[in-house]
Parts: C-alpha cells; sequence; structure tokens
C-alpha cells in the first residue's frame, strides 16, 4: 500500500518559492519536502510542520535570497545595514534610556518566555501516541432528579456499557478501550515486595495508544485472566536486572486476584502523558473475580464512574453522529433513571479540561487565559514604557529626522529605523529576559496544585525549538513597542519637526505619553489590588471557623487491614491523646453522596457522608444539639442502623425541630436507620461553595472500613513523635509509605488554587511595577533635562524646593489619580465576578483593600520623581544658565 504523502503548511511553502533564487529553488523546495516527509513519520505533523518553518526561515541568506526590482536592487542590503550601525549608535548614546527600555522589556520578557516554554509542553501533551488526532475520551454528565437543570460537572469517566455498545454497534470506532481506575496492588516476589496503582485494561491498549512495548507481546499481553505488565521501573524494583517475563508475584492488597503473571514490561509514562501507571492488569482478571462475585457491571449504564472510555474513530467518522447514537443506546436507561448524557472529548483537550475522576494532571483552559491576560498586561506595560521613552527621546532627535526628510529619506525608510531600533534593543532584552527566567522558573515549578494528584506537570526545559519561538517572540514585541514612535515621527513634515515637535498630539489633543503613563498605572494598581484581595479572601479562609476542631490531628491513610492493631500500638504511646476513624477528611472538598428518604417516603434528599468511628464526634469537636454520638463499635456481620445528622439535613428532609427528630427513621440505600444524634452546622466540603449541605454520619462498619486514621497528639517533640508514629505503622506494613498529614496542612493544602492565584498575580504585579517605576523614572529624567533651565530661573527668583518639587510633579500625580477613578471600580467588579463568585463566604472589602494599590503606586511615584526632581533642583544655577 502507498504511504500517505503530506504537505508543508502553504503559506511557508509559499514563502520561500517568493524570496528563494529561481535557480536554487527546485533544490532546496526538493530537499526539504523530503526531509519534511521523514519527520512526520518519525516526530507527528504538528512538529514536523514547526521544525519545516525553522528550516525555511534559515534559508533567508543574502546569497539565496532573490534581488529586489528597480532602485532598491542594489540597495537593500545596504540600507538595512545603516539602519543596524545607526539603531547600535543610538543605543549607545542614549544609554540610561535604552538601559531602562532594555531592563523593562527583559522583566516582561521573561514572563512571556515562561508561558511560551509552559504552552509549547502543555500543549504536547501525549503526543507519543501516533494516533492522537483520532483518540477520543467518553466522557459523562448527568442530571439528577434534585438538579432543575444539567449538571455542570463533567465526568471523565464512562460505563463499560456503553463502550460494548460502541464497539458493537458503530463502524465508525476503529479501536475501544476500557481502563478500569483504582487498581491497587502489592506485589510480592521471594526476595522483595512492592506497592503498584495502574489500571485493569482491555487487550487493545497497544492498538490505541504508543506506549512502547519493551518486552512482551501487546496483542496477548492483556488477554488471558491474571497477566500484568509492569512498568521499566516497577520491574526494576521487583526484579532487579533480571529477566521478569513469565514470572509467577504474589498479590495482596487486591480481592480480585491473588496471584499474576508477568507477560510485559512498559515504557515509563513520560511526564506528558495524562496517563501514569506502574502497572496494567488484564481486564479479565477483574470479570472473573465479579462474575465468581455474580456481579455483572457491564448491564448497567449507571455505573459510569469506574472506567474510561477511549475510542480511535476512523478518518471520516462524523462526532455529531456518534454522539447521538451514544444517546440512543442509554435512552432506556434515561426514561427509568437519572438521566445519562455522553460526548466525546478529543485527546489532545483532555488536560486543558476540568472534569471529575481525572486520572492525571490538569491546567484547566481557565488558568491558561488568566496567565495569558496577566503576561500580555506585563508586556503590555514594557512596551507602553518603551513607547513613552522612545517619543520622548525621538522628539530630541526631531532635526535629525527632519534633516533626513529633506535630503529624501522616504516615510517608509524612517519608519524602518525606528522599527530596527526597536526590534534591536528588543532582541537585547531577549538575552536578559532569558537570565531572568531561570530566575522565576523555581517560584512557578514550586506553586502548589498545579496539577492532580500532586504530580509534576511541567519541567519547563527550554528546548532547540524554543529559541526559534524566543526569536519571533522579541521580533514581535520590538514591532509593537516601536510601532508607535515609528508611525508618528515617520508621517510629519519637516516643517513641524524643525519646529516644536512638543506640540505633536493624537487622539484629539490627548497627549500620547500622558494616556500611555496613566494606563501603566491602571495595570499596576489593579494588580496590586487582586493581589491584596486574594491575599486576604486566602487567610479569610484558613482561619474560618469550620465547627470543628483539627488542632493536633494527624490523618494517617491506612492501606490494609491492620487498622485495630494499629489504633492499639497508638494508645499505648504517651504522647497520642485520641485516635478515631473516617471515611473521608472534611473541609478538603470530599465526602461520599447518598440519599435519603423520610420514613413515609414522601421526601428525598441528596446528602454528603461520613462513615466515622465511635469517638470521632468528641475527638473532634462537633457540637450536639440533640440526642449522643455513636456509642459503641459494630462488630463483625452487623449493619449500621444508626445515624448522626445536622440541620440542614433535617430541614431538608422537613424532620421537624432536632429534639423532635430524635429517634424518628430514615431509608437509606433500602435500610432503614433511626436518627440518634443532630450536630450544629458545619463545613462538610469547603468554602468554595458547598452544592450538598445535607450532612449524615454514620456507623464505621467492617465491611465498609474507615481509611484514614485521625491521632490527636500532645507533645513538646512534633518530630520524635512523628517518628514513632511511623515506625508502629512500618511494623505493620512495611510495603506503602507512610502517609500522615496535619489535618490543618490538609486544609491549608485545600485552598492551594487561591494561594497560587494570589502567588501569581503578587509576583506579576510586583514585575509591572518594577515597570511602571523604570519608565516613571526615565520620564521624570526626561522632564527634569528638558526643564533644567526653567527650573534654574525659578530657583533664582526665589522659588523654594517643596515648590518645585510640587510644580513639577504635578503632573505625574495627576495621572495617578486618574489611574486609580479608573482601576478600582474594575479591578473591584473583576475581582468579585471572578474571584471571589467561587467562595461561599467571603471576605469583606474594606478601605485598606480598596486603596491599597492606589497609595501604594502614589508611594512610589512620589519617591521616584521626587528623588529625581530634587537632584536637578540642588544644582547651581549659574552653571545651567551662564550658556543659551
Amino acid at each position: 500500500m502507498k504511504a500517505e504523502k503530506f504537505l508543508p503548511p502553504k503559506w511557508i511553502d509559499g514563502l520561500l518559492s517568493w524570496f528563494c533564487k529561481e535557480e536554487v529553488l527546485e533544490n532546496v523546495q526538493g530537499d526539504l519536502h523530503e526531509i519534511y516527509q521523514r519527520r512526520v513519520s518519525k516526530y507527528g505533523r504538528r512538529n514536523a510542520d514547526l521544525l519545516f518553518i525553522r528550516d525555511v526561515l534559515g534559508f533567508i541568506r543574502p546569497r539565496l535570497v532573490k534581488r529586489l526590482e528597480g532602485g532598491l536592487q542594489l540597495n537593500q542590503y545596504g540600507i538595512f545595514k545603516n539602519y543596524f550601525k545607526t539603531s547600535l549608535r543610538s543605543i549607545k548614546r542614549n544609554a540610561l534610556f535604552s538601559a531602562i527600555n532594555v531592563v523593562g522589556l527583559a522583566i516582561s520578557m521573561s514572563v512571556g518566555i515562561l508561558m511560551i516554554v509552559l504552552l509549547s509542553e502543555l500543549y504536547s501533551f501525549d503526543d507519543l501516541h501516533e494516533k492522537k488526532d483520532r483518540i477520543y475520551r467518553v466522557t459523562t454528565n448527568k442530571k439528577s432528579e434534585f438538579q432543575d437543570e444539567f449538571a455542570l460537572d463533567l465526568h471523565a469517566t464512562a460505563s463499560h456499557y456503553i463502550a460494548d455498545k460502541i464497539e458493537a454497534q458503530i463502524p465508525d470506532v476503529e479501536q475501544v478501550l476500557v481502563l478500569r481506575l483504582n487498581m491497587t496492588a502489592d506485589l510480592k516476589t521471594e526476595e522483595r515486595a512492592i506497592a503498584t496503582s495502574g489500571y485493569y485494561a482491555t487487550p487493545s491498549f497497544f492498538d490505541v495508544f504508543s506506549f512502547e512495548l519493551i518486552k512482551g507481546n501487546p496483542q496477548t499481553a492483556l488477554k488471558n485472566p491474571g497477566a500484568i505488565i509492569l512498568t521499566e521501573s516497577a520491574s526494576k524494583k521487583l526484579f532487579g536486572d533480571s529477566d521478569p517475563i513469565g514470572k509467577t508475584v504474589s498479590v495482596d492488597g487486591n480481592r480480585d486476584f491473588r496471584s499474576a503473571i508477568v507477560t510485559g514490561i512498559v515504557e515509563d509514562p513520560p511526564i506528558n502523558s495524562h496517563l501514569n501507571f506502574e502497572i496494567l492488569v488484564s481486564m479479565k482478571t477483574m470479570e472473573t473475580s465479579l462474575v465468581e462475585r455474580r456481579i455483572n457491571f457491564k448491564r448497567n449504564p449507571g455505573a459510569f464512574t469506574r472506567s474510561y472510555v477511549y475510542l480511535v474513530l476512523k478518518e471520516e467518522a462524523k462526532l455529531e453522529k456518534i454522539e447521538s447514537l451514544m444517546m440512543d443506546m442509554v435512552a432506556d436507561y434515561n426514561s427509568r433513571h437519572d438521566s445519562i448524557f455522553h460526548s466525546l472529548q478529543p485527546m489532545k483537550e483532555i488536560v486543558t479540561v476540568n472534569a471529575w475522576n481525572q486520572p492525571g494532571p490538569t491546567f484547566p483552559k481557565q488558568k491558561i487565559y488568566m496567565m495569558i491576560g496577566l503576561t500580555l498586561i506585563v508586556l503590555l506595560s514594557a512596551c507602553f514604557n518603551y513607547t513613552n521613552l522612545s517619543l520622548a527621546r525621538a522628539l530630541r532627535r526631531s532635526k535629525e529626522i527632519g534633516i533626513r526628510k529633506v535630503t529624501g529619506a522616504s516615510r517608509l525608510q524612517i519608519f524602518s529605523q525606528f522599527m530596527t531600533e526597536a526590534v534591536l534593543l528588543s532582541l537585547i532584552a531577549l538575552i536578559v529576559g532569558v537570565g531572568m527566567y531561570f530566575l522565576i522558573k523555581p517560584i512557578f515549578l514550586n506553586l502548589p496544585y498545579q496539577s492532580a494528584g500532586d504530580r509534576a506537570m511541567f519541567l519547563l526545559e527550554i528546548a532547540p525549538i524554543h529559541l526559534f519561538y524566543f526569536s519571533l517572540f522579541a521580533v514581535v514585541v520590538g514591532c509593537i513597542a516601536g510601532f508607535l514612535p515609528a508611525l508618528v515621527l515617520s508621517k510629519l513634515k519637516a516643517s513641524i519637526l524643525f519646529g516644536d515637535a512638543e506640540k505633536v498630539r493624537l487622539l484629539s489633543r490627548i497627549n500620547v505619553r500622558q494616556a500611555l503613563i496613566t494606563i501603566q498605572f491602571v495595570l499596576s494598581i489593579s494588580l496590586i489590588m487582586c493581589a491584596v484581595i486574594v491575599h486576604k479572601q486566602y487567610k479569610y479562609v484558613l482561619n474560618y471557623d469550620l465547627g470543628y476542631d483539627t488542632e493536633n490531628i494527624v490523618n494517617i491513610n491506612i492501606e490494609g487491614d491492620y487498622i485495630d492493631l494499629l489504633e492499639n500500638e497508638y494508645a499505648k504511646m504517651s504522647e497520642v491523646v485520641e485516635t478515631s476513624r473516617s471515611s473521608v477528611v472534611l473541609g478538603t472538598g470530599s465526602a461520599d453522596l447518598g440519599d435519603a428518604m423520610s420514613e413515609d417516603k414522601g421526601n428525598r434528599i441528596m446528602f454528603s457522608s461520613n462513615y466515622v468511628g465511635k469517638n470521632y464526634l468528641d475527638m473532634h469537636g462537633f457540637e450536639l444539639v440533640a440526642g449522643s454520638g455513636f456509642l459503641t463499635p459494630l462488630n463483625e456481620g452487623q449493619t449500621q442502623n444508626n445515624i448522626v445528622v445536622n440541620e440542614t439535613f433535617l430541614k431538608e428532609l422537613k424532620l421537624g425541630s432536632p429534639d423532635e427528630a430524635i429517634g424518628k427513621n430514615i431509608w437509606h440505600y433500602k435500610k432503614k436507620m433511626k436518627i440518634t444524634g443532630v450536630v450544629r452546622d458545619f463545613i462538610s466540603k469547603s468554602l468554595h461553595g458547598e452544592v450538598v449541605k445535607a450532612f449524615a454520619f454514620l456507623n464505621e462498619s467492617p465491611i465498609r472500613g474507615g481509611r484514614i486514621l485521625g491521632v490527636k497528639i500532645a507533645s513538646n517533640n512534633l518530630l520524635a513523635t512523628m517518628e514513632k508514629l511511623e515506625k508502629s505503622y512500618k511494623e505493620l506494613d512495611p510495603v506503602h509509605p507512610f502517609h500522615a498529614t496535619f489535618y490543618d496542612d490538609q486544609i491549608t493544602k485545600t485552598y492551594g488554587r487561591s494561594k497560587t492565584t494570589y502567588t501569581l498575580i503578587s509576583s506579576l504585579a510586583l514585575l509591572a511595577i518594577s515597570i511602571s517605576t523604570l519608565g516613571l523614572l526615565g520620564m521624570a529624567v526626561f522632564t527634569t533635562e528638558t526643564r533644567m533651565k526653567e527650573i534654574s530661573i525659578r530657583k533664582v527668583l526665589g522659588a523654594g524646593m517643596s515648590n518645585l518639587i510640587l510644580l513639577l510633579s504635578r503632573g505625574f500625580l495627576g495621572m495617578i489619580a486618574i489611574a486609580a477613578v479608573i482601576a478600582i471600580p474594575v479591578t473591584l467588579y473583576i475581582v468579585d465576578d471572578m474571584i471571589l463568585s467561587k467562595f461561599l463566604y467571603r471576605t469583606d472589602m474594606g478601605p485598606m483593600e480598596t486603596l491599597s494599590g492606589f497609595v501604594m503606586v502614589l508611594l512610589i511615584g512620589v519617591l521616584t520623581v521626587g528623588w529625581q526632581i530634587r537632584t536637578a533642583v540642588i544644582q547651581n544655577p549659574a552653571d545651567l544658565l551662564r550658556d543659551e
């Protein structure tokens, strides 16, 4: 079969034909096309396109470029060379202004470089898969009878039922893969034991994904029950350097299988893979176990929260048609249950979309847009700096420009001169900016909650292709920064340039430089206000009274059936005050969901729950308003029939007052349960907003099992106490790592996203105010230089230093005041609508937060301008007035 031939982008291929000499065009173009074909098969089309663009631009050389027709034929290279030399001399001659521009541009470009590298890595996720452009994930949205409209929460998971239906009924689907999540197993040999996690997978895993199977047969490795594939690192931990293929390992901590045969070794998933695993287990392993337990999960379209379904579509497949067919497949189920809706998600969008049960790291589009917006703000501030200082400095060169025009220079030539100077300065700033990038890179990498599950998502390493992006970025920034000065000064007539060039105005009598400086102040004030308000909200949620005690409580994750033994060991320690068990950690965004009905089944609600031990409520200090908690733990074989609820639970289920509700029965999962206690309302998930506020505590049962052991400690040496806790844990569980976290730290981590937002905004606010200060300093230097004789005359006539400083800084202070009038209401609206609206409980915004940006910018402006003007005022008037 003949291989498909791909063509490079038409626009860049056309550019090559336009500038390249005809006598070499055919050979150059043929060679580049041949190299392009090889790159497509090796690296993928997207990377091949980028490399082709780089190669074409690399051929823009004097010996390969066509000569222009007409008068420019002999002079094109000489003219550009002249522009370059003139620009270098101008930069050197105006060293202070050039340094201010270079530093300002470099600061902003370091942020731009960060965004280029970040976006490059983000959109390279899953590029290793050859079929990436045709791989889609089936997502699920569910509308419950408790909701008035469609649920906004998208689930990354789908049912095995829909996967089987798609494979059997939709011919446009080439491959179907099902992954079952939350697969954990402790693998043991005679010498070693390791804890692993990964997925159950159907045999089509390697038909869909392009992970390299180093050893084993990709067609049969996941076919039989008990077959497992290990990653390289997991294999090395378990078997060392020996060949594991065909070896049998014992399995603990998994009820589906007790032994397994290693059938393959796969490469470790790279950092830019949304799937991360140490082990793959054949789906037949789990299916065999479920059949033995008489469980058939494949028949239930509503069982969609445990499996991922991936499809490889044929080239001609229509998404709308497939989604419509999927809707028909669950129509019968929807007529009898809560409605389910399936859609197809392209693989390229997986890491940029928020969804429940995401298998790996995510970086939502909202965060991308926010970061791009903040980066543009900083870049605009630096560009405004350049524009302001260039206009001011260029006005002093007005006679030079006038002479150029008189001697025959065209408007285009003068425009090109200024643009060349701006681009050259921007390229110099790029070199400094790359150095600054390595300073801000660790700050971003260390931001909390930058990805799901604390897994690293970015390396932010500069690759060779990035150098091309950086250079193009610097040229674009230089063109943006230099465009307005070049446009303004190139269109002026010689008569104006030899007159009073300071009268040049744009936009209906608004001085361009004053307008741009005011915009800079607006941006700086807004960023400072945002940082202050977000920081206050972050501190507010950390100190908010959740309604229960978290101080000095350590939560330990339990991975086995040794919780009773561990609790007994901890009870012997003098540093341990008390212990309790639970299924979730309240206040961190997690909780079990369920529904309840009144005894007469007249009312039904959805509520969150936590399975807890008998002393959980007392240890955490919950306030009982009626009844009591759980007095004794359940024994083996018993079922829970007592329930403790909060006040909202009673109100929504209409059970009367707390005292009236005690002793009443409710239905939960077809079991009748008695209300034994009512606690005061508390924050069960987080302050981001609790959609479901009704809450209930249920007895921990041996079947359900609390997986978290809370330990309240009282110790003057926390480090030694934690070591004792870990030692007792390791004696009972030498395989799993000791995951113990202070409750307060878990609460703090829950609001890591707010801290990330605060850190980003405050960092960029610092950069923006630094750039604005540089620009203000430059304009103050220019103002004082151009008004030195005026200052001297006023001093001779008796003006004091304070009067002169007030007179000369009045314009800057006015611009700061105008900026505050614009920035404050706009910022308050944006912060309230886009940031604080996500919190159910929010802090108040007082005068301190409202005026914070204005006061800080005003203070910096007064100090900067005052310092420069004072330097000018203290000079001797005789030295300045003796020459005309």
